[in-house]
């Protein structure tokens, strides 16, 4: 009696506290995988030719929603507004050659208002799952075309006499006839009186000026034109005497002006 009266009460229990599932769960995952990627590593832009054609293949695109690139310059920002797409529709018009080989393409202007340097692609995939990864990269330098013209230091404004433990601005005027954006770096060496070289926080003997309108740290007073400048102080202990810069700029071709010296005397 005891016994049947114990599996009624566990056939009770069971049927108590289990769930019907009318609907259940999908568990699958998406499956897809990239075989490859076009790559190339330079372009140049011509009047002939100015179209770039960045593509992925994947070894299936069953689940595959929709595939996409960003590509970003060598300031690290998007060169479209807009999204860029890739193909698998056979399209001359999208730049893919055979319409379902897995195979997503695209057409790409690159004009020759966009600065040289190093560019980056960015493959996106959505899924069916509705879950979106980037799931390639790539890099490749961009000439725009144009003839590259040494950048050209000028004016350089530098105090003649600093006190130690007194703040004070220095900055450099740039030109450059292929545009600022061409503009890759200004930068300073600076000698202490004794002839030795004052290294940077890094450990490098180059001190990059500034072009970002921050005048409280490195006493720039407007962004994005051709004055960049540097904020500095002298310490305490820092010697006296004669301290000598010597200013230089270089384009992303990797062009370089002429070099201009100043020096500066620091006083108690």
């Amino acid at each position: 009696m005891k016994k049947l009266l114990f599996l009624i009460l566990l056939i009770i229990t069971f049927h108590g506290c289990g769930k019907k599932f009318d609907s259940p769960v999908e568990t699958k995952q998406a499956i897809y995988q990239v075989a490859s990627v076009a790559t190339f590593a330079s372009f140049m832009h011509t009047l002939a030719d100015s179209i770039i054609n960045p593509s992925i293949e994947f070894t299936s695109s069953t689940d595959i929603k929709r595939t996409w690139i960003e590509i970003l310059s060598p300031e690290n920002e998007n060169i479209s507004s807009g999204t860029i797409y890739l193909y698998d529709n056979g399209s001359p018009s999208t730049g893919d050659a055979v319409k379902g080989d897995n195979i997503f393409s695209t057409l790409v202007t690159m004009k020759n208002e966009y600065i040289n340097g190093m560019y980056s692609i960015n493959y996106f995939v959505e899924d069916k799952t509705g879950t979106t990864k980037k799931v390639a990269s790539q890099t490749f330098f961009f000439d725009n075309g144009k003839s590259n013209v040494a950048p050209v230091i000028t004016n350089v404004s530098v105090p003649d006499t600093v006190h130690r433990e007194s703040s004070f601005a220095f900055n450099v005027t740039v030109e450059d006839s292929n545009g600022l954006n061409d503009i890759k770096q200004v930068s300073f060496l600076l000698y202490r009186p004794d002839g030795t070289a004052v290294s940077n926080p890094g450990g490098g003997t180059k001190w990059t000026m500034y072009n970002d309108g921050n005048s409280t740290q490195h006493g720039d007073a407007s962004a994005s034109d051709n004055i960049f400048s540097y904020a500095n102080y002298f310490s305490s202990t820092a010697p006296l005497g004669e301290w000598k810069f010597e200013f230089q700029t270089e384009d992303r071709g990797g062009k370089t002006s002429s070099i201009v010296s100043k020096t500066m005397v620091v006083i108690e």
